[in-house]
C-alpha cells in the first residue's frame, strides 16, 4: 500500500508540508495525484476512482497521519473530504492527511460533471472548492514527482524500475503506473479491486508510436492505483523516449522511458565524457564556449519581424548542476513532448559564472563585425534585414545572414584564450504553408507543417503554445526529419493544448537547428557551435 503513497510522502520530508497548523482551513487547490495538471488544462479534471491530492493550509494534523490497514477510512486524524456533483454527495476515501496536502481517493460512484469540494478538519470547514469529476483522465506518475521526465515504469516480470541503467529492450513488456484510467465495480474502501477495466478506450505511444497494451486496470496493490501493461516497440532507441497515454480522448501528462538497442545500459550521446568530468570536477565546474547563428523570420505583433542574430558566450556551469540536472539526451525525431507552465530548479542548484574572452570579431559573408560585449563573457549582435530594423534604432539594419561561412575570432582574455570558429549557413528554412495570425487551429485534426531546405543531419523543432488562462498555459514540442520535408503533428497530441481562451495568446514556430561541430579554446573544457533557422506565428487561436 505504501508503495503508491512514496512517492507523494518523499515531498514531506523536504518540509513542504509539515508546518504548523493554522486556525482557518482553507482548500485552493485538488489535481490529479500522479499528472498534478493543473483543473484549468485540457487533463487537469479529477477521475472518478482516481487518487487526487489537495493543497491548502490548516487540512489536517502538523504531523503527516498515513493509513496503515484495510478499510480505509473517509475520515483520518480529523481530515474528511466531501464532494459533490449533480446534488451527490460522496465521502472521499483518505490515504494520508497533514496541514498543507491531502491524499484521498475519489469514490467510483462520484458523478461525472462539473461540482464542488468541501474539506473539513475537526469543527473546522474550508469554503468549496469548484471541481470537475471525470470518467478517465489518466496521470502517469514520473520518478522526480512533478508530473514529467523519467516516468514510474516498470519491468513487467523484474518490477525493477526504467532507468538508464536498467532499460528496456524491444518486445519487453512495462508496466507503466498511474491513477485516473476511470471508475471501477466494488467496495475500494475493503482493498485494491485488481483486473482489466472493461471496454476502456485506450491507446499508448512510445516514441511517436502507438503500441500494444495487453492490461488496463486497477493493480494488486492499492486502491487507486492503475497499471498499463505495454509491448516496447521494435526500432525505436534512445534514453528519453517520450511516453504519453491516451483514456477516452483526454491526454495524459508526457514521460519519458529509457530503450537500448540491447543490454540493459542506454547511451547518451549527449552525455559528457569521464576527461570531461574529471576536469569539472578538478576547476569545480565545467568551462564551456558556445557560437551560434540564428535566423528568425516571423509574423509578430501584425507584421514580418524578420531578426538575424550571431552570439558567442563563455560560462562555467558549477560541478553540482551537472549531478543535479546531468545533460540531456537530444531529441528524437517524429516524436513530440508537452510542457505546462512552470516548474522551478532542484534544490542546491547555483548560477552559472561568466568566463571573460578579449575582443571577437565576425567575418564572412558580412563583416567584419566587432561584436557588441552585451554582459561579461557574452558577446553578440542583432542584424534586421528589413525596414523595421532602422525603425527600431538598430545599427545593423538592412543587413541579413546568407548562406554561407562566418568565422568568429576571439583574443585572449582573463579567462580565455585565443580562439577561431567558423560555421557554415545553409539556405534558408522555409515553412511553406506557415498560417496567418488570427488563424484558428482546429485540435480536432493533424496540423500539418510542410517546409523546404530541410538540411540532411538536422533536427526540425515544432513549437505550439496556448493558454488557458492569464498564467497557465502548455507548450507542444515535436521534432521532425527535415529531409522529410513535412510532419503532421497527431490530434493525440494537440489534444494536450487547452482551446486558447478569450483574448488569449497562442502561437506557432518551426525552425531547423544543426550543431555543426565541438570547438577548442584554452579555458574551456568544451565548446559547441550551431546554427539555427525557423519562422513563427503569433496570435493563433487554438480551437
Amino acid at each position: 500500500m505504501k508503495w503508491i503513497l512514496a512517492p507523494i510522502a518523499a515531498l514531506l520530508v523536504q518540509g513542504l508540508l509539515v508546518q504548523g497548523l493554522s486556525a482557518q482551513v482553507t482548500l485552493s487547490a485538488a489535481v490529479n495525484a500522479a499528472s498534478y495538471a493543473n483543473p484549468v488544462l485540457p487533463n487537469g479534471s479529477l477521475t472518478q476512482g482516481g487518487v487526487f491530492i489537495a493543497f491548502g493550509s490548516g487540512m489536517g494534523p502538523a504531523k503527516l497521519q498515513e493509513i496503515s490497514a484495510y478499510p480505509l477510512p473517509t475520515n483520518l486524524a480529523g481530515t474528511s473530504i466531501a464532494v459533490t456533483v449533480n446534488g451527490t454527495t460522496v465521502n472521499c476515501i483518505l490515504l494520508f492527511t497533514s496541514a498543507n496536502q491531502v491524499a484521498a481517493v475519489l469514490p467510483s460512484d462520484t458523478p461525472a460533471g462539473s461540482g464542488t469540494m468541501v474539506l473539513s478538519y475537526n469543527s473546522a470547514m474550508s469554503s468549496a472548492l469548484n471541481v470537475t469529476v471525470a470518467p478517465h483522465n489518466f496521470g502517469i506518475f514520473s520518478v522526480s514527482q512533478t508530473g514529467s521526465g523519467a516516468g514510474v515504469i516498470t519491468n513487467a516480470i523484474t518490477n525493477v524500475v526504467n532507468s538508464q541503467t536498467q532499460s528496456a529492450n524491444a518486445t519487453q513488456l512495462l508496466d507503466i503506473w498511474g491513477t485516473g484510467l476511470g471508475p471501477v465495480a466494488g467496495n475500494e474502501i475493503d482493498g485494491p479491486l485488481p483486473g482489466n477495466i472493461p471496454n476502456l478506450p485506450i491507446q499508448a505511444f512510445v516514441g511517436g508510436q502507438e503500441v500494444k497494451v495487453n492490461y488496463a486496470g486497477r493493480s494488486g496493490c492499492c486502491t487507486g492505483l492503475d497499471q498499463v501493461e505495454i509491448v516496447v516497440p521494435s526500432g525505436i532507441v534512445g534514453c528519453a523516449v517520450p511516453v504519453y497515454v491516451v483514456v477516452g480522448g483526454v491526454t495524459s501528462n508526457f514521460v519519458t522511458v529509457s530503450i537500448a538497442q540491447s543490454g540493459s545500459t542506454c547511451v547518451n550521446p549527449g552525455a559528457l565524457t569521464a576527461s570531461q568530468l574529471a576536469s569539472a570536477q578538478a576547476n569545480g565546474g565545467l568551462r564551456q564556449g558556445v557560437a551560434s547563428l540564428l535566423q528568425d523570420h516571423s509574423y509578430i505583433a501584425k507584421r514580418d519581424y524578420e531578426s538575424d542574430t550571431v552570439a558567442v558566450s563563455f560560462m562555467k556551469t558549477p560541478y553540482v548542476d551537472l549531478t543535479l540536472v546531468p545533460p540531456s539526451p537530444p531529441p528524437m525525431a517524429n516524436t513530440c513532448n508537452i510542457t505546462a507552465s512552470g516548474g522551478s530548479l532542484p534544490a542546491g542548484y547555483e548560477s552559472p559564472t561568466a568566463l571573460a574572452a578579449g575582443t571577437v570579431m565576425l567575418s564572412g559573408e558580412v563583416g567584419p563585425y566587432t561584436m557588441l560585449l552585451q554582459s561579461t563573457g557574452g558577446y553578440g549582435l542583432v542584424f534586421e534585414p528589413s525596414e523595421q530594423g532602422a525603425e527600431a534604432g538598430i545599427i545593423n539594419s538592412g543587413v541579413e545572414l546568407t548562406p554561407g561561412t562566418y568565422t568568429f575570432t576571439g583574443t585572449a582574455g582573463t579567462d580565455i584564450g585565443a580562439f577561431n570558429v567558423s560555421i557554415t549557413l545553409p539556405a534558408l528554412f522555409n515553412w511553406t504553408n506557415r498560417p496567418s495570425p488570427k488563424a484558428t487551429i482546429s485540435r480536432s485534426e493533424p496540423f500539418v507543417i510542410n517546409w523546404t531546405n530541410g538540411y540532411p543531419g538536422a533536427l526540425v523543432d515544432i513549437e505550439l503554445q496556448s493558454a488557458a488562462s492569464l498564467t497557465e498555459g502548455v507548450t507542444v514540442v515535436c521534432w521532425a526529419d527535415p529531409t522529410a520535408g513535412t510532419f503532421s503533428v497527431p490530434v493525440t497530441v494537440l489534444q494536450a493544448l487547452p482551446p486558447t481562451y478569450s483574448g488569449g495568446s497562442a502561437s506557432a514556430h518551426v525552425s531547423q537547428g544543426y550543431m555543426t561541430n565541438n570547438f577548442t579554446a584554452p579555458g574551456i573544457d568544451i565548446g559547441y557551435a550551431s546554427w539555427s533557422s525557423g519562422s513563427g506565428v503569433t496570435a493563433l487561436i487554438y480551437k
